[in-house]
């Protein structure tokens, strides 16, 4: 998880690229690289390093870190670059057109297991302005690959043949970090296009695996701080030591395609998508991240499905998870949200479960939108954690929950609601207290036309019609039913005023 982190875009570009305040040297600009990826917890030494005139040049880096306690320790090796003074106080970093990559794994009792790639670039540089200080990065490129992919090691890991391409386009961006112990940083990024292939074969038998994605338009914006973190801490170390980051990501058309073969038959799935967004955070209030994506179709086929090719659209999906990691005694937010806007179903499949069109098929819409107050008491991100899970008592209490929207529609019927409860956690269990409203529109007549099309017997409809009126009591509108469940801190529960509990 933290290794990630030590591989995120501002990791990467501090490797191959990095405020005009005064001169700078190719040995400062060297020494910002080697110092923002010793902060990751890497051990950094350059390979080959020599001066002629104005132009420092490194044959290459290696990197290594270990895992604590587990007794596996990690090498990457990569090739270097040249760092040319500009004599008017800014210096120019440029690259090899392929650079090696290589990444090699320790593992106790087993053998080492090796990746390779190269990295072919055209273009790529670095124009740093600023001081020890202070420094910008100004860095460009045409396009930039990743292939020769090769991977070695244990028996189980050389059964499988894998290739994996990555190709970028056109990017350019300025990335401003201080210097010191906690390195204030800004990042401002934009990409033409990001495609990628992964291609697996040899992985059981006749099994084999294949996947492409691209996507283009990408803007890329965050800023935080930058302080030292190691491989294996939790992110509530991670903050404390002092790294913050808010960002965000904006994407336009993309596309997604795989084809899986198996002893019983291959799949093969299509997904195209228009423009997005994702943004993420994570700070002293925790980790943040959600994002939507519109209009999305995705086709699936193959021999393993007993279906002709079927289709599905979506105008709108998103989702949004927040959660509280630093430990304390104060309340804190947390938030889980999912919505899946206009979902259209092929038709075929409507003609298998409804060929005489009984059911509207207006498309299906979830939206799940919850958040709460909870108290952190234990660091849940800790390795530690998992080796005293419940033997130190819960990992936190929840103080509060509101349901601020629920709403699922589905061939003419619909749900929705919203409520809000507080819990007491004086005793063994959280005991809720609070309101939660529902409606449902439709609901009836949904059950008649499942009972006249002999999916759902009689008896179960009658059933699920008895227990809606211990709950629920007629609304206003014709077929629609509401329900207010109030719970009380003595543990009652009310359903329209009357007691269920």
């Amino acid at each position: 998880m933290t290794l990630t982190r030590a591989l995120t875009t501002s990791s990467v570009l501090a490797i191959f690229a990095g405020p005009a305040l005064a001169d700078l040297t190719a040995d400062d600009v060297l020494a910002d690289q080697l110092s923002q990826m010793s902060m990751y917890g890497l051990s950094v030494q350059t390979q080959g390093e020599s001066r002629s005139g104005n132009v420092l040049t490194v044959e290459g880096l290696t990197a290594a870190t270990t895992i604590p306690g587990e007794d596996v320790s990690i090498v990457f090796a990569m090739g270097g670059a040249t760092y040319t003074e500009q004599g008017d106080g800014s210096v120019l970093v440029t690259y090899p057109d392929e650079i090696p990559l290589v990444v090699q794994v320790s593992l106790p009792d087993e053998d080492d297991v090796k990746v390779e790639m190269t990295i072919r670039q055209s273009g790529m540089q670095s124009l740093v302005t600023g001081s020890p200080e202070q420094f910008r990065y100004e860095f460009s490129g045409d396009s930039a690959s990743v292939a020769d992919f090769t991977i070695e090691g244990p028996e189980d890991v050389d059964d499988v043949e894998m290739d994996i391409v990555v190709d970028m386009g056109g990017f350019l961006g300025v990335m401003n970090i201080a210097g010191g112990d906690v390195r204030p940083y800004d990042l401002d990024m934009t990409l033409g296009a990001i495609e990628m292939l992964l291609d697996a074969s040899g992985l059981e038998g006749d099994e084999a695996f294949s996947m492409s994605f691209n996507v283009s338009d990408v803007v890329a914006k965050y800023a935080g701080t930058l302080a030292q973190q190691n491989l294996m801490d939790s992110f509530a170390t991670t903050i404390a030591n002092g790294n913050t980051v808010l960002g965000n990501f904006n994407h336009g058309t993309a596309s997604y395609d795989f084809d899986v073969e198996t002893p019983d038959g291959g799949v093969t799935g299509n997904a195209t998508m228009g423009s997005g967004t994702f943004d993420f955070a994570m700070n002293e209030n925790g980790i943040e991240y959600g994002g939507v994506t519109n209009d999305t179709t995705i086709t699936v086929s193959g021999s393993a499905i007993p279906f002709p090719p079927m289709t599905f659209e979506m105008a709108e999906y998103g989702g949004r998870v927040k959660m509280p990691v630093v430990p304390g005694e104060d309340p804190q937010d947390f938030a889980i949200v999912l919505s899946l806007i206009d979902i259209v179903v092929d038709p075929f499949l409507w003609s298998m479960i409804d060929p005489g069109e009984q059911l509207p098929r207006d498309p299906a819409t979830v939206i799940i939108d919850a958040s709460g107050e909870v108290v952190m008491l234990q660091d849940v991100f800790d390795p530690a954690f998992a080796e005293t899970m419940g033997q130190n008592g819960p990992p936190g209490q929840i103080n509060a929950f509101d349901l601020n929207e629920i709403k699922v529609s589905l061939a003419g019927a619909e749900l929705t609601g919203d409520g809000a409860l507080t819990f007491n956690n004086e005793g063994a269990l959280p005991v809720p207290a609070g309101i939660v409203n529902l409606a449902l529109s439709g609901g009836n007549t949904l059950l008649d036309t499942l009972v006249s099309m002999g999916l759902l017997p009689e008896e179960q409809a009658m059933g699920a019609r008895m227990m809606s009126g211990l709950f629920a009591r007629p609304g206003t509108g014709p077929d629609t039913l509401v329900s207010t469940i109030e719970m009380k801190e003595d543990g009652s529960i009310l359903a329209n005023g009357q007691r269920i509990k």
